[in-house]
């Protein structure tokens, strides 16, 4: 029986920021592979914020903590790269999958790594020089090193191809799943929602970390636009933690004429968030950049419109089912809102086709592709 060691340290249990995205992939992925394969062992690692998975396992795993305080992310470089191959050796681990792009410098074992996304090479002012350095190159090498690398979508795949020189032969598509925590709710269950976080009027959300990226300034032009020219009376909710640049975002909102209908909730803990879906009118993600871009299938799944950009894995996530604009187009945004807010019959149909749309990602299937990818490595065909 071949043993696998899942690198699970990005993984958090604690309600903020970092219990997201890298976080919620590995959650779910780790899940659903221990409950899909019952003829491998498995060892998690794990850092030293979490005391046990925050899930039950369907069997036994090892649990590995660590007892450097891997939460830290340059810890957890260290860790990764002096002191996992250690554990791996004595462990005996066949196969070794990293969830965050990174595999160890040197390591007995055969590896596999996914890669969300190559944003410190794309968007460089979002990241220190330093962090861009050790990420370009700790991930180029990874790819090399790794027996397979796993993309979260097609846009993803084709820039490690293009910017990374990765074997194409190597290098596979894995979308993520949509949690079932995100599904269409009751009418008297929204309603009593939004009464207790006082939310008494309709709301357009976003639901993202605020930073230049996600276009949340043009959102903020865009909405006072169409609740000047009266299409729609109620909020623009942001939903999501403080991020880098937010002087834009900040100087958007207090020059906005309707600054009074935009709130800001922050981070959002995960019994609400899909609450907040179900009650908003409509969910805008205008981000000119996403390896995925959860938001959007979570919102799917929750059977509310979504209107997202036109640009890198996006059009991936919402298919036919949403509508899709310039990320930096306040006009075509504004009409692209208007149009749905104001046709009942459209916000309808984009219901239907996004639970549809939604379905097409599932984390039972991602996790037993990963698994043959793995037994592809362990017994060559």
């Amino acid at each position: 029986m071949a043993t696998i060691g899942l690198n699970a340290l990005v993984l958090r249990t604690d309600a903020s920021y970092r219990n997201a995205g890298p976080s919620r992939y590995t959650r779910n992925l780790v899940e659903n592979i221990i409950s899909a394969s019952p003829s491998l062992d498995f060892t998690v690692f794990v850092n030293d914020q979490v005391s046990e998975l925050p899930f039950t396992p369907a069997r036994p795993v090892q649990l590995r903590r660590t007892r450097a305080p891997t939460s830290r992310t340059g810890i957890r470089i260290l860790w990764e790269h002096f002191v996992a191959p250690w554990h791996i050796a004595i462990s005996k681990l066949d196969l070794v999958h990293s969830m965050l792009n990174v595999v160890p410098v040197a390591s007995p074992a055969k590896h596999v790594v996914t890669i969300h996304d190559l944003s410190f090479m794309q968007i460089t002012a979002a990241h220190p020089p330093l962090r861009r350095w050790y990420l370009t190159a700790a991930t180029w090498l990874s790819v090399r090193r790794a027996a397979a690398v796993l993309a979260d979508s097609i846009a993803t795949r084709n820039d490690v191809i293009k910017l990374l020189g990765a074997d194409p032969r190597k290098v596979h598509v894995l979308y993520p799943g949509t949690e079932p925590v995100f599904h269409p709710r009751s009418c008297n269950e929204n309603h009593a929602f939004r009464h207790n976080v006082g939310q008494h009027r309709p709301f357009i959300l976003f639901v993202g970390t605020l930073e230049p990226r996600k276009n949340v300034d043009v959102l903020v032009h865009a909405f006072g636009s169409i609740i000047r020219d009266r299409i729609f009376d109620g909020d623009l909710v942001l939903a999501g933690g403080r991020g880098w640049g937010m002087g834009a975002i900040d100087s958007a909102i207090a020059q906005s004429p309707v600054r009074d209908r935009i709130r800001q909730i922050g981070y959002v803990n995960e019994g609400d968030l899909p609450f907040w879906y179900n009650s908003a009118d409509l969910v805008v993600y205008p981000s000119s950049f996403e390896g995925f871009g959860f938001p959007v299938l979570e919102a799917m799944a929750s059977g509310t419109p979504v209107i997202t950009s036109n640009l890198s894995s996006l059009p991936e996530v919402i298919g036919n089912a949403g509508l899709m604009t310039e990320p930096r187009d306040t006009a075509q945004l504004a009409a692209a809102m208007a149009s749905v807010l104001t046709s009942p019959q459209r916000k309808e149909a984009m219901r239907r086709q996004g639970l549809v749309q939604a379905e097409r990602f599932n984390w039972s299937i991602t996790a037993k592709k990963c698994l043959n990818i793995y037994q592809d490595i362990l017994e060559p065909r």
